[in-house]
């Protein structure tokens, strides 16, 4: 496998991972805005744009590119993040001119016809009600939305649906041309394609897209600690700790997933062993790290009954107070930078993976870092680093508290 980089004269970048064996390529466009660009009145347009580009440009209709990519095999999808906005393509290799071609267009000749754009306020809309009856979906929002205190790292990547009922087509264009057409555009493809090719092809018809400034957001705020509490008529409560972690390019961020699997990201971790297997307090308990840029959170995430809320709360303090003490043993350590390293070699198998692998390393790291330093480095992390991190971490003052069901029969949540 070669991994190539080249950037282009107006500041686009080239990626592509050689992948002989692969017989196809998986090809995708980044944009390093997301929703943390966007102000409280904007929200969401980010998210709506995303859904736009696949709504027809000057030469195919919104049919027109589904049957395109559809009459090869191929598949076509885009994610919205809070830090970045992605659209990709994946087909056989033969095809890969076609889908360069497809995103190509419709990231420089999306019309954002008002018609189009009206029927498809409908389908978010309908997104957006579908994550406010998920109550796992609606804890996270909420969640980031406490933490934050209306900073746009806590705003919904969705939107809300006052905002997007208020876009109008001259709005949405303006944003895209502005936020969209800036330094950070970035290509990743990966697949049985020489560089060269990949090269040749984005020249041709990107190389002439003048893009401005890259955007720098707003620093993230002090976040809030406190109780969040939203009610909802639901048979279990959801409960949702969080405290800050590491950034994406700390030197701690290796460690600190070693932490996070020892704690509740995996199913021989300390919280599920303790909560679940061990008391039957919850079906559902894990940790997790959101990185971004300049910061980061660390969440713990559990469903309950409101009775048994008050003792998934205890248990999970005193779990994280023992991790504060430095009780953390070197196997412990061990099976969790195996699991770690495996993880990831397992997801190398991934095309999709790898694709996203070298545009975020690129975005965050600026550099193109190979799965063998990856390795390296998560064999480097030792039980002291783990140790303090977690002393570092872990304070129980530094912890946020969000909730979503029945927060009456809870009301005496605190931790």
């Amino acid at each position: 496998m070669t991994v190539a980089k080249t950037v282009l004269g107006n500041g686009v970048t080239i990626l592509s991972e050689n992948v002989p064996y692969l017989r196809s390529a998986t090809v995708g466009v980044w944009v390093s805005v997301g929703s943390r660009a966007e102000s409280p009145p904007e929200n969401g347009i980010s998210h709506f744009i995303e859904h736009m580009l696949f709504k027809g440009t000057a030469r195919r209709q919104a049919i027109d590119i589904s049957r395109e990519i559809e009459s090869v095999g191929g598949t076509m999808n885009a994610c919205t993040d809070r830090e970045f906005l992605f659209f990709f393509g994946k087909v056989l290799t033969k095809d890969f001119p076609l889908v360069a071609d497809l995103l190509s267009d419709i990231y420089l000749y999306s019309l954002f016809d008002g018609q189009e754009l009206d029927r498809e306020k409908g389908v978010v809309l309908q997104e957006i009600l579908m994550v406010e009856d998920s109550p796992e979906d609606l804890l996270h929002d909420f969640f980031h939305e406490s933490y934050w205190g209306g900073h746009p790292l806590g705003l919904p990547i969705q939107g809300t649906s006052g905002n997007v009922a208020a876009f109008t087509r001259e709005r949405v264009t303006e944003y895209f041309r502005d936020r969209f057409w800036r330094r950070g555009v970035i290509v990743s493809v990966v697949g049985n394609v020489p560089h060269e090719r990949v090269v040749d092809e984005f020249e041709r018809v990107m190389g002439l897209l003048r893009l401005g400034e890259r955007h720098v957001p707003d620093p993230p705020p002090v976040p809030r600690h406190a109780v969040f509490l939203k009610g909802r008529p639901i048979e279990q409560i959801h409960l949702c700790l969080g405290a800050p972690a590491v950034s994406r390019a700390s030197e701690w961020k290796y460690a600190a997933h070693v932490l996070n699997a020892i704690l509740g990201g995996s199913m021989s971790s300390r919280l599920f062993q303790e909560i679940r297997e061990k008391r039957g307090l919850a079906y559902s308990v894990f940790s997790s790290l959101s990185s971004y840029a300049d910061t980061g959170i660390l969440k713990i995430c559990a469903g309950t009954t409101p009775d048994k809320a008050g003792d998934v709360l205890g248990v999970t303090g005193e779990v994280l107070a023992d991790l504060a003490a430095g009780r953390i043993g070197e196997e412990e350590v061990i099976l969790a930078k195996e699991l770690i390293k495996g993880n990831m070699l397992l997801s190398m198998e991934s095309a999709e993976f790898r694709m996203t692998r070298l545009a975020v390393n690129e975005m965050f790291l600026g550099r193109l870092e190979e799965p063998e330093e990856e390795i390296r480095q998560v064999d480097e992390v030792t039980p002291e680093r783990v140790k303090a991190l977690a002393a570092t971490l872990f304070r129980r003052e530094c912890f946020s508290l969000a909730a979503v069901g029945d927060v009456a029969a809870a009301a005496a949540l605190s931790f």
